[in-house]
């Protein structure tokens, strides 16, 4: 199943890139000004270009298409399903498009992660996304050439849905940032990008048999979720089924009569919205209640072996004393890792669960791919596993008994690796893998002789390989049957010494995942099949008994070896040689009928499986007796399926047969983003700003450039709009893997610098500083990487104190050099509040000099780490160690204080040279929904210490800011300051964190004697 979907994905574009914009220009500010060079940097992940390609455009009549060389044949599959959508679409939405549609293809789903279209982290299962600042539709294929097409027609659902929506919008005069409700824009694009598929259909009758149908009216509370995609397409089939498929178009045309579209539901469809709700509950029910006759639900049927959390994917470990351990993937609302469990010999639990490899946490273990691939074990007890690691996937052999890494398997010609398979030896391995074309097929990998051999060599997508135990045959799951060309997969058996294919499932079905028993004469998999109506019934666990007639596999060419670690890729003319040929007799019962879905069930023994069952909406491994259903007729729900006849492969797109044109290289060209504009005002300071920021970026996101220019008029002090005049222009490169930009700058205008040791707090400087700035930064990996920071600023500076505590002024000129290298660490996983569980972490040295007038001269260190521990599923122990050390003359102050740090305290006014600070908080949950308050998302607790010393040379003790009086106790340096208390944190529609602390703070040291209770409120998430 699909993770978070790709329209949370668009929603979250023009937010993530505004912030970015933010956040570019705040670090760009900090620069030019050279205050505090070593806080500039920010903690998050990394986004990583680790491949530099070589983009090139291909127009068609309606689309240009940006693809690089390996990926052109992909790209001109894609480019022609787009065209045929198009003429379909054309006449579904009764109109055309005026402008061109960019879409932007990449080979591989990795490739697709690092592209920089979004500035935020794509996960696993998004197919991809239409981002609508410049239309831009982006797709990754992945093998799947079928699912590829169904995305391409799902997202230009999307381009024709929003150009329809604008120019309504446009017509009626109404703001553009009206949008249709998410739930609705995913399930129309679903509804007309092909017929219901089986996981359509499985998420609706798990839906209805666990009675967690989400009414009409409660639909967003299920945003994001893959649920709410096929929610949404089951509305829009009711819809169109009930009160005609035009309603679907009048829904948007009408969505301008209201902000809500709950108004403009109830007036397009002509009844009352809670009428309209009970209709469909009822439409659903009705379809799907009778299916669920005679079915079994998972957890009442098999026997239980996890409940917590995410698992699935298992495979059965059997030591030489015999006793077992399941394996399998599971997160139980943390990290992804690998998990072992005890049973006995009927398969009951017998122990704790142990984690066998923690993922998710380094570069070593970057990254599983959870709904992808599967895990496998042999009798010897090596465990085979695909990670993410860097740029490509690899295979870990792991040797269970001692726990130590045996291999580290790569290959320089594939991208993608899927489901590895082990000999009983140890020495071949066989997995599904994926070159830089976006080709999927099967490998075999020689640890002996170190040559990797390319079994199959076609543009069929090839998954799930399993290798017999004598390692003369791998059955594998597959498009290339004639029932291809409409997604459908089914099984076949490839014999290792001759290449030869065949058939051993045909039909308009889904067979997946198939699994040879330990002595070969059985497969299990995973199959959903079709009623007599066309319709998908759940995914359920067959087996298919092979012994009564297995005939020798006829020679065929043999599969080209490679020499070395990396095999060559095969000609284009090489492609599609296999033919898969009969395997005439088998037998296939079904062990199962259950109301949801079984995955990937897997062989224990001779008699018993385990595999994953999707049931509430959870993934949970169970296991079964398959003698003993086979034993039981009335259970056996597939006997007397016919034999299967010949398959012959669907005419499937070649890299030969997309041959064309060649496409134009790729050229740079600036576009609009985002342009902004505002004002402020200061009645303390008598002044105002106003001005705009402006955000320009290439096709593919790789350069961007922002241009910023405002005002800050002085007003009562008498400078002109000159003197107030502020200019910046930066430019970032981010197609590469070390992102580097360079800007300069004009700021001016009334400072309040409270890092001044010299300046004043409440009584403006006036400052001008022409300069110019560059910063790099290089990812290690995902969750490291150093930031270089260096800037040059001439500036002049007015009204400073000649001394502190004094309130003579004078005027400072200055020629700032400032260099700053940190290194930045960030693992941690966030909640609705803020990180819960993981460790973010930086590090850096700064020199600011003054290289003109001697003025100034300091180094700045810095050190911030936070760890946080998961101590329960929704409790976390977070602790925060700072330090902040600026050492030479002029040093400049560094600031804490308030709700974000140092509690109790106004905000940025603890003050000093040199300061450490701590924190230590317990959070914990309060009431997950209140019942009473729909817009509450969640409610939780925390109870906290915060503690901080700061000091100076030359000043400390109780010396005030003569600006502020005796009253300024908060400022005082050379003290160790702290507060304890507790606050509630409350989220409101799941997206914006409001906090309120109450408790005590100390001004020296905790003496009891000197606290003062204090109240504090703020927004925004938890450090």
């Amino acid at each position: 199943m699909p993770n978070p979907s790709a329209g949370v994905l668009r929603r979250r574009v023009s937010r993530r890139l505004a912030r970015a914009l933010a956040v570019t220009l705040a670090c760009s500010a900090a620069l030019a000004l050279g205050t505090e060079p070593a806080r500039a940097q920010s903690f998050g992940r990394n986004k990583i270009q680790y491949d530099g390609f070589d983009w090139h455009v291909l127009r068609t009549d309606h689309f240009d298409v940006y693809y690089y060389p390996e990926a052109e044949a992909l790209a001109r599959i894609g480019a022609a399903t787009a065209e045929e959508a198009y003429t379909d679409l054309s006449d579904r939405f009764a109109g055309s498009l005026v402008e061109r549609v960019p879409i932007v293809f990449y080979a591989t789903n990795l490739h697709f992660k690092g592209t920089n279209i979004t500035p935020g982290f794509i996960p696993d299962g998004v197919g991809g996304f239409f981002e609508f600042l410049k239309g831009r539709v982006v797709i990754p294929a992945d093998g799947n050439l079928g699912r590829f097409r169904r995305v391409i027609r799902h997202e230009m659902v999307h381009v024709f849905t929003f150009n329809r929506l604008a120019r309504v919008l446009r017509d009626h005069r109404r703001p553009g940032e009206t949008q249709l409700p998410l739930w609705f824009t995913e399930g129309l694009a679903e509804y007309w990008s092909g017929p219901p598929d089986f996981q359509h259909e499985m998420i609706l009758r798990d839906a209805v048999a666990s009675n967690s149908f989400v009414p009409l009216h409660d639909l967003d509370r299920i945003a994001g979720t893959f649920t709410m995609y096929k929610e949404g397409e089951a509305f829009c089939r009711f819809v169109s089924q009930t009160y005609g498929e035009e309603r679907l178009l009048e829904l948007i045309d009408e969505v301008w009569r209201d902000n809500r579209f709950g108004p403009v539901l109830e007036y397009v469809l002509g009844e009352p919205g809670h009428a309209v709700s009970d209709r469909w509950e009822a439409f659903v029910r009705a379809e799907y209640l009778p299916r669920l006759d005679g079915a079994d639900v998972p957890s009442l049927a098999a026997r239980p072996i996890t409940g917590r959390g995410f698992s699935a994917k298992p495979v059965v470990w059997t030591r030489a004393d015999g006793s077992r351990e399941v394996l399998f993937y599971g997160n139980r609302g943390s990290y992804t890792s690998i998990y072992a469990q005890p049973v006995d010999a009927a398969m009951r639990p017998t122990g704790d669960v142990r984690a066998v490899v923690r993922g998710e946490r380094s570069s070593e273990y970057e990254a599983f791919h959870l709904f992808e691939s599967r895990l496998d074990v042999n009798e010897a007890g090596l465990l085979a596993f695909v990670t993410k690691r860097g740029g490509a996937d690899v295979v870990h052999l792991l040797d269970l008994a001692t726990g130590e890494r045996e291999a580290v398997l790569g290959f320089e010609t594939l991208v993608a690796i899927y489901s590895p398979t082990l000999s009983a030896d140890g020495q071949t391995v066989v997995f599904s893998g994926i070159d830089r074309g976006g080709m999927a097929d099967l490998y075999l990998y020689d640890r002996r002789a170190g040559t990797l051999r390319q079994l199959t060599h076609d543009a069929y997508d090839d998954r799930d390989p399993d290798l017999s135990a004598d390692g003369r045959r791998v059955a594998f799951s597959s498009d290339r049957s004639e029932w291809g060309a409409e997604g459908h997969y089914n099984l076949f058996a490839l014999d290792v010494a001759s290449g030869q294919i065949d058939a051993l499932t045909a039909g308009p079905q889904m067979d997946l995942s198939p699994r040879w028993s330990p002595d070969g004469r059985r497969l299990s998999f995973a199959s959903a099949r079709r009623d007599s109506a066309g319709v998908f019934g759940a995914q359920d666990v067959w087996i298919a008994d092979l012994t009564p007639a297995r005939p020798a596999l006829s020679a065929a060419p043999a599969p080209r070896a490679a020499s070395g670690p990396a095999a060559e890729p095969p000609a284009p003319e090489t492609r599609a040689r296999e033919t898969p040929r009969s395997l005439a007799g088998p037998v296939f019962r079904q062990l199962t009928r259950f109301t949801s879905g079984a995955f990937d069930p897997a062989w224990a023994d001779s008699t018993h499986l385990v595999f994953t069952a999707f049931e509430d909406y959870r993934f949970t491994v169970r296991s079964l007796d398959a003698d003993s259903l086979l034993a039981e007729p009335e259970a056996v729900a597939g006997s007397g399926v016919p034999a299967v006849t010949t398959a012959e492969p669907w005419a499937h797109p070649t890299l030969a047969s997309a041959a064309g044109e060649p496409g134009r290289p790729y050229r740079r060209r600036y576009q609009l983003d985002v342009a902004a504009g505002g004002v402020s005002t200061s009645p303390a300071a008598s002044y105002s700003a106003g001005g705009a920021t402006i955000a320009f970026s290439d096709m593919l996101g790789n350069d961007r450039l922002y241009v910023s220019a405002y005002s800050a008029n002085t007003g009562a002090n008498g400078r002109s709009f000159i003197d107030g005049l502020n200019l910046s222009v930066t430019r970032l490169h981010l197609a590469r893997r070390a992102h580097y930009g360079y800007g300069a700058f004009r700021l001016a205008g009334p400072r309040y610098d409270r890092t001044d040791p010299q300046g004043s707090a409440r009584i403006p400087s006036y400052e001008a500083v022409v300069g110019v700035l560059g910063v790099v930064s290089y990812p290690v990996s995902l969750f490291r990487r150093v930031e270089l920071e260096t800037t040059f600023g001439v500036g002049r500076r007015e009204g400073l104190r000649r001394e502190f505590g004094t309130s003579e002024f004078d005027t400072l000129r200055t020629g700032l050099l400032s260099n700053t290298v940190s290194l930045v660490h960030d693992n941690a996983l966030f909640g609705a509040f803020g990180p819960v569980e993981g460790v973010r972490a930086t590090a850096g040295v700064g020199y600011t000099t003054d290289v003109l007038y001697s003025n100034e001269s300091y180094v700045s260190l810095n050190a911030d780490v936070r760890h946080y521990w998961r101590l329960a599923p929704a409790v976390t122990l977070a602790s925060w160690g700072l330090g902040r050390f600026n050492l030479g003359r002029r040093a400049r102050l560094n600031l804490i204080g308030g709700s974000w740090s140092l509690r109790g305290f106004p905000f940025l006014r603890v003050r000093g040279s040199k300061l450490w600070f701590t924190s230590q908080e317990l959070r914990f949950p309060l009431v997950p929904r209140p019942p009473l308050f729909p817009l509450i998302a969640a409610l939780r607790g925390a109870v906290f210490v915060d503690a901080a010393h700061n000091w100076n040379d030359g000043y400390n003790d109780a010396t005030l800011d003569p600006d502020y009086g005796d009253s300024a106790v908060d400022l005082r340096i050379g003290t160790t300051k702290g507060s304890v208390g507790a606050g509630l944190r409350v989220n409101v529609l799941g997206a914006f964190a409001f906090r309120y602390d109450i408790g005590y703070r100390f001004l020296d040291g905790f003496q009891w004697s000197e606290r003062q209770a204090f109240r504090q409120f703020f927004f925004g998430y938890d450090f």
